[in-house]
């Protein structure tokens, strides 16, 4: 597959020096995305079209709810409903037809109760699918994808680039597949051995440090002061919570209001 190259914003994020540059690419790419589809495009009829077919997941329909935009997404909310409601009135005859045959007549039973759990099943699952499609899903993993190829590729051409990331704080566990996989998939021979080697070995560096700052996290609520803390526990929450699972917004949004930005101050813009 062919990937674009895109290295002004990793060159950024790695500079940014998070506990993740993905993580900090990722959320930049997924803010945008809101941006846009709350943006003049709202008004687009090519776009609204889309938005109509695919719309957008529960966890960025949270997001796009945050932005001020209401009549926007009103709009949108609106026609993506009635599109949704036409096609789920369409999957749904089956279904409507196996369950009046269960509930009424001589056939009612258990002759027809295995035709209805199938029927329910097939409409439960095309329920689950339009749930899950998401517009803006779509864009940041294709987003994703590209930071990734990016990083590799000036890993293997770009001195600079590598001893910067070689002293960096590596990556989450959340994005380390998409590294590892860009990495087989494009690297030669030459380069792969020692890329796997360097990043595997920076990753469990970072993982042990965050490991110890959490548990000096955990040893300051010990009122007897028998641990002696050995790590650095300001922040030491949010850093394991993002090197578990990557970005972090429900926690993001308390971590903020409690003392400023998480990871080291980085944006959503």
């Amino acid at each position: 597959m062919k990937y674009e190259i895109d290295t002004i914003p990793v060159w950024d994020a790695l500079k940014a020096q998070t506990e993740c540059p993905l993580c900090l690419l990722e959320k930049r790419s997924r803010m945008a995305a809101v941006r846009y589809f709350l943006g003049p495009s709202v008004m687009v009829p090519e776009v609204r079209v889309t938005v109509n077919e695919t719309g957008f997941c529960p966890e960025n329909l949270r997001l796009l709810a945050k932005d001020p935009n209401k009549l926007g997404l009103a709009l949108l909310g609106h026609t993506r409903l009635k599109a949704l409601r036409a096609k789920i009135a369409k999957k749904s005859q089956p279904a409507r037809a196996a369950a009046e045959k269960a509930s009424s007549g001589p056939v009612a039973g258990l002759s027809t109760h295995g035709p209805l759990k199938e029927k329910l099943s097939a409409l439960a699952g095309f329920l689950r699918d339009e749930e899950a499609s998401c517009l803006i899903e779509a864009k940041v993993t294709e987003d994703r994808q590209r930071y990734a190829f990016t990083l590799v590729h000036l890993w293997a051409k770009d001195q600079d680039f590598r001893r910067t990331w070689a002293s960096g704080r590596g990556t989450c566990l959340h994005h380390a597949p998409d590294l590892l996989l860009m990495a087989a998939e494009t690297l030669g021979s030459h380069d792969l051995g020692p890329f796997a080697a360097e990043y595997l070995e920076l990753l469990d560096a970072n993982l042990s440090r965050v490991e110890q700052d959490v548990l000096a996290f955990t040893q300051t609520f010990d009122s007897t002061g028998s641990h002696a803390i050995a790590g650095r526990p300001e922040g030491a929450l949010d850093r394991c919570l993002q090197k578990l699972a990557g970005t972090f917004p429900e926690y993001e949004d308390e971590s903020r209001a409690r003392k400023g930005p998480l990871m080291g101050g980085v944006s959503g813009g």
